[in-house]
């Protein structure tokens, strides 16, 4: 069986809030890299791909927040690639604490396209050659869609032109930059009083240098939490959506 790829580190104080807790944002961006050294690993990563001129694409991402590290807590990073469902090709990843205690649990769904006609593309090699439960799952069910409940009317909240430091090394806005504008939409006693317990993040396309986000949330209160749903658009069309329970 393959092993997973695992690496440690200790969280530093660019990745912790204002309460000293792990940042949503700081989890995606230890994910995305950890995820791209792990694919280098197995002849996927990034500069296998660009040879044949194509690059993964994060379509879909599910977390769930189970105890927050704090900062200058020692934790370890674990992720593997479950190969294909459909179209969808499949990383989990689990953050765990000191002592072995999984703090983060996530699973991805990842998408190939082809740079020059920005179209998707299927690699049966990813596909044919992994077993989807070789190590397991860290989130048994695939990122699903995230869907506005019935009669929800969001409102529009703020505009964001995107701007140098929102762009990666695809020439298009970062994933983690979604979750950023997401959390900064919300009310800030609220994200300054509560932490996300579970995020899920939908990619619908990709938004260009220029460009211009409008970004609208919908708020609705249960019993036990609280769920916030931003959307963003370019015009009419949806960019990505995300979903966070408070």
């Amino acid at each position: 069986m393959r092993e997973k790829y695992t690496e440690k580190r200790i969280v530093s104080c660019y990745e912790a809030n204002a309460n000293h807790l792990l940042r949503p944002a700081a989890m995606l961006d230890i994910m995305q890299e950890a995820a791209g050294r792990d694919a280098a690993n197995l002849g996927f990563g990034y500069d296998d791909m660009i040879a044949g001129n194509t690059a993964w694409v994060l379509s879909r991402i599910k977390l769930i927040f189970h105890n927050y590290p704090k900062w200058r807590d020692e934790v370890t990073l674990k992720t593997w690639h479950k190969g294909a469902n459909r179209i969808f090709y499949l990383r989990d990843f689990q953050l765990e604490d000191s002592v072995g205690n999984v703090a983060v649990s996530a699973t991805t769904s990842w998408l190939i396209i082809d740079l020059a006609s920005r179209r998707m593309v299927r690699n049966s090699t990813l596909a044919e050659n992994f077993d989807n439960s070789a190590m397991g799952d860290a989130i048994a069910e695939q990122a699903e869609k995230v869907s506005l409940p019935k009669g929800a009317e969001p409102e529009l909240v703020d505009t964001h032109k995107v701007v140098w430091s929102d762009i990666d090394t695809n020439g298009h806005v970062n994933n983690v930059k979604y979750v950023v504008w997401a959390l900064d939409s919300l009310d800030y006693d609220l994200v300054a009083s509560k932490s996300v317990k579970e995020l899920l993040v939908n990619y619908d396309c990709e938004v260009l240098p220029g460009q211009s986000v409008d970004l609208y949330r919908f708020v609705e209160s249960g019993d036990n939490c609280i769920s916030c749903y931003v959307v963003g658009k370019v015009g009419e069309k949806c960019a990505f959506s995300v979903k966070m329970i408070f």
